[in-house]
């Protein structure tokens, strides 16, 4: 009895291994399966024009105004010019996809930025809630995509006035500041306003 409880310990500890794996994308050197398609059907739909200035969210999406400002630099730390962003979160119930995640198989809420000559770019949307089951902060995915450095990931963005961010991940964003994981969200006239510092890496991730 002890031996098929230790085997079946050891199992669930390999469950759980290969379950945080693949949880988030941009801490891996090879994309999950489950993220590449919903990037690819996102980059199909990419539009063919765009400029420093794009919507994550329609106008009429329930939740809370959110302006995201975002300069890219290089990795020696010069702007990047014309890059291209891609971004997503939750909505306001917390949800990636629609209604318990299941209407749609890429993110629902997302769009994408070309930036200007000094690497800005902005989104307008709305405030993302956390995970509707509680599990983390509110939070938005950045995806780089250019010639010169391919496409990366960049570090999840949560936003700081949220509790569910823990100690350690506050630690390590202001280790890395500026271009840490944590930010401050400023109230301005009703619009929540989040500011992002990106550097690239020199090599592509995926």
């Amino acid at each position: 009895m002890r031996r098929t409880n230790a085997h079946h310990a050891t199992l669930l500890s390999v469950l759980l291994l290969l379950t945080w794996s693949c949880a988030p994308a941009e801490t891996q050197g090879q994309a999950d399966p489950a993220w590449l398609q919903r990037w690819n059907e996102a980059e199909a739909a990419r539009p063919t024009t765009l400029t420093s200035s794009g919507r994550l969210a329609a106008e009429n999406e329930p939740g809370a105004p959110m302006l995201i400002r975002g300069q890219v630099v290089t990795p020696d730390g010069d702007p990047a010019a014309g890059i291209m962003v891609h971004a997503y979160h939750r909505d306001q119930e917390g949800f990636d996809f629609g209604p318990n995640d299941e209407a749609l198989t890429t993110w629902r809420l997302q769009g994408w930025a070309l930036t200007d000559e000094q690497g800005r770019f902005e989104f307008r949307t709305i405030r993302p809630s956390p995970d509707h089951l509680g599990r983390e902060g509110a939070h938005v995915h950045f995806t780089l995509v250019s010639d010169a450095f391919g496409r990366q990931w960049a570090p999840t963005v949560y936003l700081a006035d949220d509790p569910r961010v823990s100690a350690e991940q506050r630690r390590r964003s202001d280790e890395a500041a500026p271009y840490g994981g944590v930010q401050p969200v400023e109230l301005v006239d009703g619009v929540h306003q989040l500011d992002v510092q990106i550097r690239l890496k020199e090599d592509a991730d995926f």
